[in-house]
């Protein structure tokens, strides 16, 4: 699995007139995953919404991921479900979908070795720097930080928060596997270039 470059969307980004358009055009420019990401809808407009980038991320041959809710994971047969330390146990999502991928989040390294004990796909660890898209977001961790939790973790680390292409240069460097990103490509005027960009600093490493 590609972990290069993953982007989380919503309906609200994203709206699901638009998804094939955007999709196809960020798959182009260098996007690997695409995680869904609702936090404001019904369970029946989120399986819709989610049944349509589902499909159209498998035509892109991209890997699709569900934030925090198992139940849909299962009924879109994504590749992986992530979980948040305040998400279901990932112990109960092992027991209950034993072959489904699984992503955690790390806030910090205690949360990290924690993440680790699960054998997850990779930890995203976060947010780096403040991030507008999560209004409770933890407090930023730095590259320092991010770079002590790559030489610590026995798996792929994916940075997120508030990293842009001016400072993705810097978190590359930290060692990372890939880069989780939101606002900086969904709500770009030129979506394509951010992901380039992104993509290019990995390069100059």
């Amino acid at each position: 699995m590609d972990l290069s470059l993953q982007v989380l969307v919503d309906h609200e980004r994203v709206p699901a007139t638009d998804v094939e358009r955007w999709l196809s055009l960020v798959a182009r420019a260098g996007v690997t995953g695409v995680q869904l990401r609702e936090k404001t809808s019904s369970s029946r407009e989120s399986y819709a919404y989610g049944q349509r980038v589902a499909g159209v991320a498998r035509e892109l041959g991209l890997w699709f991921s569900v934030n925090d809710r198992l139940d849909l994971a299962l009924a879109l047969e994504a590749d992986l479900v992530h979980l948040g330390p305040d998400d279901l146990p990932p112990e109960a999502a092992r027991r209950i979908a034993p072959s489904l991928g699984l992503g955690l989040s790390a806030r910090n390294l205690d949360e990290l070795a924690w993440a680790q004990s699960f054998d997850p796909v990779y930890v995203g660890y976060g947010p780096v720097w403040p991030t507008p898209s999560k209004a409770d977001a933890a407090p930023p961790v730095g590259l320092d930080e991010l770079a002590e939790a790559v030489r610590r973790a026995s798996c792929p680390i994916v940075a997120i928060g508030g990293i842009q292409p001016s400072n993705a240069v810097s978190v590359w460097a930290a060692g990372v596997a890939g880069l989780a990103v939101i606002s900086a490509v969904t709500e770009a005027c030129e979506p394509a270039e951010v992901v380039r960009g992104l993509i290019q600093a990995r390069r100059t490493t």
